[in-house]
């Protein structure tokens, strides 16, 4: 699917799909995560005018093949660098959906200050975490607010200490998702 899409995807810098090879917490209903990184707003606005055209039919025919297309979720992130260093093959991701009350800020806020730094004290030599702030495309609702992606070194109950994290969390009104992952990155170079 790859070298039938990319050519279309001008202005992107960096995809990589994360493979789910082990679910830790939550109603997980997916079996990837896939990260695209653009170089500027007008790429992707140009990306998606393309799949809407001529163009994009046999992209999107080819979708059906392996994708299932009504349970995708999509939505723009911005990334914040907790925890420097390297993202490594194999990550843990935590994906936390808010409680209805809390607004976005609020939420993104707790999460980052408190819940997140929490989790770290838990979990043993966390050496890489990145935080995206998710954002909701054309008002409608999103999945998730917040997602982490994180490698901890050597510790083997990092999984365990996720799930134990988690159920304060969903005390707390928040709804969690963690998943164990795998890295697959496209060389766009090699294309």
């Amino acid at each position: 699917h790859a070298p039938l899409a990319l050519p279309f995807m001008t202005g992107l810098s960096r995809y990589v799909r994360y493979h789910i090879t082990d679910e830790i917490v939550g109603d997980v209903g997916f079996d990837v995560l896939s990260a695209f990184w653009y170089q500027d707003p007008e790429s992707v606005a140009k990306l998606m005018e393309t799949l809407q055209g001529e163009a994009g039919k046999p992209i999107l025919e080819d979708e059906l093949t392996f994708m299932d297309k009504p349970a995708n979720r999509f939505f723009p992130v911005s990334e914040r660098m907790l925890i420097p260093g390297e993202e490594g093959d194999a990550q843990i991701w935590v994906l936390v959906r808010k409680p209805e009350g809390l607004s976005r800020y609020d939420a993104s806020q707790r999460l980052a200050d408190q819940s997140f730094p929490d989790l770290f004290a838990r979990v043993e030599q966390v050496e890489f975490a990145l935080l995206r702030d998710a954002f909701p495309v054309d008002g409608g609702p999103l999945p998730y607010n917040a997602v982490l992606q994180f490698r901890a070194g050597a510790d083997s109950a990092a999984s365990a200490r996720v799930e134990a994290w988690s159920i304060g969390m969903v005390d707390a009104g928040f709804e969690v998702v963690a998943v164990e992952t795998k890295r697959h990155e496209t060389d766009l170079d090699a294309l």
